[in-house]
């Protein structure tokens, strides 16, 4: 069955009825609008089209599956032929990178000489961790910053789903058209004995500047800072079809960083070389945690999705001698579609001024709560607590649709006016901000946490439900009333370097349409579908030439049907 949402104004969107189970056991029934407005969408079964490239990233990334068999094609196995294939791809001479091996990209193990080091210098030494290594594997391999510059067009994928390690990737803004497919990326994480998470900025991936951006079907576990993260305008963006996050389990693999990093703290405990007044593992250990607990605890992602990197990107930058820059927050436009994220804690995503829509998502941060729950020192000493999802500042635009959250508290985190949520921003961009109000809007979806189960809006009961615990309203004047982009008055006449002394003025565009068609699958058949069809080599028997497409609507390629 399939059925077409077309939704302009708020009034005529289609309203239904939902239910919320409070904590004691009383069914509220409520009426909630079922799609986001100004958008058209279809709601249908799982098929082969759902493969497609969707959202934003759908108006930028080409096909390139008739580079199979040319010299634009490139099959790497090892670090250095990954190198060269980059080296080659700014230059033009190759389109398409096949990665048939794992690459391991850390600057300790691919020890390039100083030949080398000047051939290929767009990788450089990540810094090491401020409190030093505790991950061995690490410290063996070392951790390498990557940047793809000057490529326009652009896909790396595997066919068997390999794993790229030890390495931040930076697509910077002199790249367009990239796609990234069907890999894994791991072992950027280390245990931080301080629980803050600021001892070190590992990424797997900074979208830094490059427009029209796909990564697809990927497998992300944890890293030290951000998953994907996004800066500098990038535009045209989508993540889809991607695991992200780790299971957590008292059992993990021996060869994982979890279990590597958590071994070497506890050797360091048994040595009695911890600091009991700040040592985060020795705390949990003296008061009964166990090691195992503590490998379970520690398959936690904290900050997932930062796009937009600081308040003064307010605008382009324009430098002396006239140079437009396009890198201001207000041209950030990010789609999150069909992703499993498990135990993550925020950020989900986080925009500054720019627009993301996010649809059919799992996030569940169950077993990650189950270990909160049933071990007190974990509990009292552990630091990674939070379950939050969409924010949106300085008049960012944030839309969900039907998008499940388990075991989470606050699918919406932040402030409906940007003055009333200034605790992380400095002067001068806390009072330039503060009349800027954000839109946030989570539609048809599902949330699961201790208060109860909610099915329904955000908007329902005038923004009082399960969705909107983390927000905090100023005049609830952007219920029912929704704009895809703001915009401050006068902006084309200021100065990045300069910014003005008095707040922004911000118009708001509430006849803007999203500028793509998507497709939903039923609420009841996310979770099956994602757990499913998310991540590498999943259920999909693809050709080299299958994974270099971007549409498959006409059902080419051979997908295992549903059972």
């Amino acid at each position: 069955m399939m059925k077409k949402v077309l939704s302009g104004l708020v009034l005529g969107s289609l309203l239904v009825t939902s239910s919320y189970i409070d904590a004691g056991n009383n069914v509220v029934e409520a009426a909630v609008i079922n799609s986001i407005p100004n958008t058209t969408k279809v709601e249908k079964s799982y098929d082969t089209s759902f493969l497609s490239v969707t959202g934003y990233a759908s108006l930028g990334v080409k096909d390139r599956s008739n580079y199979v068999g040319t010299s634009y094609y490139r099959t790497v196995s090892n670090g250095r032929e990954f190198l060269q294939a980059i080296l080659d791809a700014s230059k033009g001479t190759v389109k398409v990178i096949e990665v048939t091996d794992v690459i391991n990209l850390g600057w300790t193990e691919l020890a390039l000489n100083s030949t080398e080091r000047s051939k290929y210098s767009f990788i450089t030494k990540y810094p090491n961790p401020t409190n030093g290594f505790t991950n061995p594997l690490l410290m063996a391999s070392g951790v390498s910053k990557l940047s793809i510059s000057n490529v326009d067009g652009l896909t790396i994928f595997s066919t068997s789903g390999k794993t790229i390690k030890h390495v931040e990737i930076k697509l910077q803004g002199s790249s367009t058209d990239i796609v990234i497919r069907n890999l894994n990326f791991d072992e950027m994480w280390q245990w931080d004995d301080s629980g803050k998470h600021k001892e070190v900025g590992w990424t797997f991936i900074k979208v830094n500047g490059a427009n029209n951006v796909w990564i697809d079907h990927c497998k992300f576990s944890i890293a030290a800072d951000g998953m994907i993260d996004m800066e500098n305008g990038s535009s045209n963006v989508t993540f889809s079809w991607n695991e992200f996050g780790l299971e957590a389990t008292e059992d993990p693999d021996e060869n994982s960083s979890i279990y590597q990093s958590i071994e070497y703290m506890e050797q360091k405990y048994a040595a009695g070389s911890l600091d009991p007044s700040t040592s985060v593992y020795y705390k949990m250990r003296n008061e009964g945690a166990t090691k195992n607990e503590i490998m379970a605890y520690a398959a936690y992602h904290s900050k997932v999705h930062l796009v937009g990197s600081g308040d003064k990107d307010y605008t382009n930058y324009v430098s002396p001698t006239g140079v437009e820059v396009k890198d201001g927050n207000q041209r950030l436009r990010l789609t999150m579609a069909y992703n499993r994220y498990t135990n993550v804690g925020q950020r989900l995503p986080m925009i500054r001024q720019g627009a993301g829509h996010l649809f059919n998502n799992y996030f569940d941060n169950s077993t990650h709560q189950s270990v909160m729950d049933r071990v007190a020192a974990i509990s009292k000493y552990g630091g990674d607590k939070l379950s939050r999802g969409v924010n949106a500042r300085n008049g960012a635009s944030i839309a969900g649709d039907t998008n499940v959250y388990n075991a989470f508290n606050e699918p919406i985190i932040g402030a409906e006016r940007q003055g009333d949520d200034t605790g992380n921003m400095s002067a001068p961009f806390d009072e330039l901000f503060k009349n800027a109000m954000n839109h946030s809007l989570i539609v048809n979806s599902k949330v699961t946490n201790s208060s109860g189960s909610y099915i329904g809006s955000s908007w329902d009961n005038n923004g009082d439900n399960l969705f909107t615990k983390g927000i905090t309203w100023y005049d609830k004047s952007t219920i029912g009333k929704w704009a895809w982009s703001s915009h401050i008055v006068g902006v084309e006449n200021m100065s990045k370097t300069n910014p003005p002394d008095t707040p922004f003025t911000f118009t708001y565009d509430y006849n803007e349409q999203l500028p793509y068609a998507y497709k939903t699958i039923p609420l009841n058949s996310v979770v099956p579908t994602v757990v499913k069809y998310a991540g590498v080599s999943k259920k999909i028997n693809f050709s080299a030439a299958d994974w270099l497409r971007t549409n498959y609507i006409d059902a080419y390629s051979t997908i295992e049907a549903d059972k």
